[in-house]
């Protein structure tokens, strides 16, 4: 919060310094009305100055008033410095994201709640097919808990405030794990299966090459 009031300091009027705020916290990442409602409102009422900004920046503000989420998309194919990160999807990373992109599914078929929300324990069982068998329990738990981490600072999953072990999935994975994304990753997905497969079976037999040039082809960079 402290970049924020130091940028809007200095006798801005209160419209110029809802714009500011705005702005800022769209480049620091995701925005939901769920966390900030007075945040959420600054994006709404100045969004088409905001839109402008950004797009000199070569920048596109995506805003899902359905699912109340706003974030910067970087354009492609511009000689602009990279302002929004890319993140590289390893093996692990994207099988767990295509399992929250389920329990989406599953939860817009239900429609009912507000939030998505899943479990550790859950997350654990939903991966334990693409992860290879751990000889120690702890090593599986601490190598799921380090693909959560990373799919929160994503901004993917959130954490449940009083709830240590309960995540909420975020909507906006709907975004990035869409129909397209399936359909052009599609073959690949069998293909992880079927390794993922291998790895849980075999996973006695000594470690080859196989997996880092498995991790290569799914990179969010091809």
């Amino acid at each position: 919060m402290e970049l924020a009031h130091t940028a809007i300091d200095a006798g801005e009027s209160p419209q110029e310094q809802a714009f500011s705020r705005a702005a800022i916290w769209l480049l620091k990442g995701i925005v939901s009305r769920g966390k900030d409602e007075a945040l959420w409102q600054d994006i709404l009422d100045n969004q088409t100055g905001l839109r402008d900004y950004f797009q000199r920046l070569g920048l596109t503000l995506i805003i899902d008033e359905l699912d109340e989420y706003a974030y910067l998309r970087q354009e492609e194919g511009t000689s602009l410095p990279r302002i929004v990160p890319r993140y590289p999807l390893s093996y692990n990373l994207s099988m767990l994201l295509v399992q929250l992109r389920k329990v989406l599914a599953e939860f817009d078929r239900a429609a009912n709640g507000s939030r998505v929300v899943i479990s550790f324990e859950d997350i654990l069982r939903r991966m334990e097919p693409f992860l290879p068998v751990q000889i120690n329990e702890m090593k599986y738990r601490q190598s799921v808990e380090h693909l959560v981490r990373a799919a929160m600072r994503m901004g993917f999953l959130q954490k449940i405030k009083g709830k240590e072990t309960d995540y909420e999935v975020r909507p906006i994975l709907r975004s990035f794990v869409d129909a397209q994304w399936l359909d052009d990753f599609a073959q690949k997905l069998e293909a992880y299966e079927k390794y993922g497969q291998a790895r849980h079976d075999e996973a006695d037999e000594e470690e080859t090459g196989e997996g880092e040039m498995m991790d290569e082809l799914i990179r969010d960079d091809d």
